[in-house]
C-alpha cells in the first residue's frame, strides 16, 4: 500500500503494509491521536540478528489492575486506570519483501472516550 494512501484515509485496516516499524508507530499513534486515546508499545519480538519480526500497540489502559494480595490495606488508593480495552494493532515483518503487514487490528472500546 502507497505511504500517501495511508495519509489520507488515517483508519487502520487489516493487510496494510509499512516500510518500517517505526512508520507503522506513527501511522497508529497520529490514527489514537485524532480518535483521542494513547497507544503503548507493548511486546516485541526479535530474531538472531536483532531483526523486529513483530510487535504490538496497544490502548494504554489495556488490562485490568490486580488485586491487592497483602495483610493489610493500603491507606490511599488510586482511582482506577485500567478499563480492560483491548484495541490492539498488531505488526508483522514480511521477509520476501522486508514490510510489515497488519496482522491483527482491533479498533472497538469497551468504554467512552474523552472527547477534548
Amino acid at each position: 500500500m502507497d505511504c500517501n494512501k495511508l495519509v489520507e484515509d488515517r483508519t487502520p485496516e487489516l493487510e496494510m503494509e509499512f516500510n518500517s516499524e517505526e512508520d507503522a508507530y506513527k501511522f497508529y499513534n497520529n490514527y489514537a491521536f485524532k480518535t483521542d486515546f494513547n497507544v503503548c508499545k507493548d511486546y516485541l519480538n526479535k530474531d538472531k540478528n536483532g531483526v523486529t519480526t513483530s510487535r504490538r500497540y496497544s490502548y494504554c489502559k489495556e488490562g485490568v489492575k490486580r488485586k491487592y494480595e497483602g495483610d493489610v490495606m493500603p491507606k490511599r488508593t488510586r482511582a482506577p486506570t485500567k478499563t480492560g480495552c483491548g484495541t490492539k494493532m498488531v505488526i508483522v515483518l514480511l521477509r520476501e519483501i522486508m514490510k510489515y503487514r497488519v496482522h491483527d487490528l482491533i479498533l472497538e472500546h469497551n468504554h467512552e472516550l474523552h472527547i477534548a
